[in-house]
């Protein structure tokens, strides 16, 4: 396996991103920021209910969480917004997560085995209708890890490098396909370190960069909690995760602002029938007087997020500030709890944050743990593959600082617990995870090295 690096080094240990079908009632809105129609050329746990009021770490290190900023910019704005319509469609229904293979997961035993070296990986996606899996570099290049040519070694098909920013938790952070598979969808930030998503046309194998336009910008008012995943939810539409700008303790107070897509779970359709800009999905909880983009809110910096693929229940990782990790389920059962508050900066997990106030659209996270075991939380995905049938129904996930990967499994009654897969990455470079076209779950490791999770041999 060949080893394919980039020019500018990996930039591992300043890596801190993880820390720190149109829809009946559709709308048309330009692109956010006057960017319509844009081209760019050329231990086990159970979760409780949440204690009282306690005090913040001033403390909290520079590192994955990023949150040594000042308060030195404006709140990121947001303009030329529209209603939405007020249905939505039906999600798939949920099934029961864990299986009857569930239980001999601790007793089965893993292997990470490296499928590709590439330079500062950050995101992989399948693309429909094909085998092919696609990898983003933080660096704003796209490589292709199953290229025709037979070679069995990593092609680059795309570069923006160019229009991409560098440093701090900025750069190429994800990428989704269009449920045909002819367009690609971008996250990243820009020159100016702004968030852009923007739709790339298929051309073969390859995404024609110089045919990009920019669906969605966001001012950024900070260099970190960038977010930055993207995803085609089981509705069509596309879904997008913000941070909250940035700093330490919501510093710009964007956590429970429902008029700013900091801070939320975006949902959007990136193809409404006029083909500009993109449509407000009907059923979007916030119509009036707020972003009506925004379909959840209250989100410190959302490191992945995945939808069950068999079950269609959203999953969500909320890296924390202090103290602990979290994460959420809206089901797909609740219409994925359309205008859920996921706490911050209210709530770090379980544990009052800041202020007095509880929310009545408040959702708790399913499952939280301390930083005793890690420091920044990177989402995965629930295990639907077939290769490993131990895991069936347990969602793969893990921690950037601790490297380690995890298992987590519920019982009937909602109780989480968490499961080691024995398995782990270098520390510091846990910064993503991968879902193929057969449901098997890759590792991403920025120190280089694209990992396939397997069962080992007895």
């Amino acid at each position: 396996m060949r080893l394919v690096r980039a020019t500018a080094a990996l930039m591992t240990a300043v890596f801190l991103a993880a820390a720190c079908g149109t829809t009946s009632g559709d709308q048309d809105i330009p692109a956010v920021g006057g960017q319509s129609g844009e081209t760019d050329a050329g231990p086990n746990a159970v979760v409780t209910a949440p204690p009282a009021l306690r005090s913040t770490d001033a403390d909290h290190p520079a590192g994955p969480a990023g949150d040594d900023l000042p308060d030195t910019s404006s709140p990121a704005s947001v303009s030329d917004t529209v209603q939405a319509a007020p249905e939505a469609p039906a999600p798939p229904p949920s099934a029961p997560l864990a299986g009857d293979a569930v239980p001999s997961l601790a007793e089965t035993r893993f292997e990470l085995v490296p499928v590709a070296e590439i330079a500062a990986p950050i995101a992989l996606a399948a693309r429909p209708g094909t085998s092919q899996r696609y990898v983003a570099s933080r660096l704003g290049q796209v490589w292709l890890l199953d290229p025709s040519d037979g070679s069995g070694e990593p092609q680059q098909v795309a570069d923006i490098s160019a229009k991409v920013s560098e440093g701090c938790e900025n750069g190429l952070l994800g990428l989704a396909f269009s449920p045909d598979g002819d367009h690609l969808y971008l996250s990243y930030t820009d020159t100016a370190r702004n968030s852009r998503i923007a739709v790339v046309p298929m051309s073969g194998d390859a995404p024609q960069t110089d045919r990009t336009r920019v669906l969605l910008a966001l001012d950024q008012p900070a260099c970190n909690h960038n977010g930055g995943e993207v995803q085609l939810g089981p509705d069509g539409n596309l879904w997008i995760g913000f941070g909250d700008g940035g700093g330490a303790d919501d510093v710009f107070g964007q956590g429970q602002d429902r008029s700013t897509l900091l801070g939320t779970l975006v949902r959007i359709d990136p193809d409404p029938p006029s083909g500009r800009g993109y449509g407000i999905p009907a059923g979007n909880p916030f119509a009036s007087g707020n972003a009506p983009e925004v379909w959840a809110y209250g989100a410190r910096n959302p490191w992945r997020f995945s939808f069950d693929r068999l079950t269609g229940d959203l999953w969500i990782a909320d890296v924390g500030q202090n103290r602990i990790e979290e994460i959420h389920v809206l089901p797909a059962t609740d219409g994925w709890s359309p205008g859920a508050n996921l706490g911050w900066p209210l709530f770090e997990g379980n544990e009052r944050f800041s202020g007095e106030a509880t929310p009545a659209d408040l959702v708790f996270p399913v499952y939280t743990y301390a930083h005793d075991d890690g420091c920044s939380v990177t989402g995965g995905y629930v295990y639907r593959g077939s290769a490993i049938a131990a895991l069936g129904g347990a969602y793969v996930f893990g921690d950037y600082c601790a490297g380690d990967l995890w298992g987590l499994v519920r019982g009937a009654g909602g109780a989480a617990e968490r499961i080691d897969l024995g398995v782990s990455v270098q520390r510091n470079t846990l910064v993503s995870f991968g879902q193929d076209a057969d449901g098997e779950l890759y590792a991403l490791s920025a120190a280089g090295t694209v990992f396939r999770l397997e069962a080992a041999a007895p």
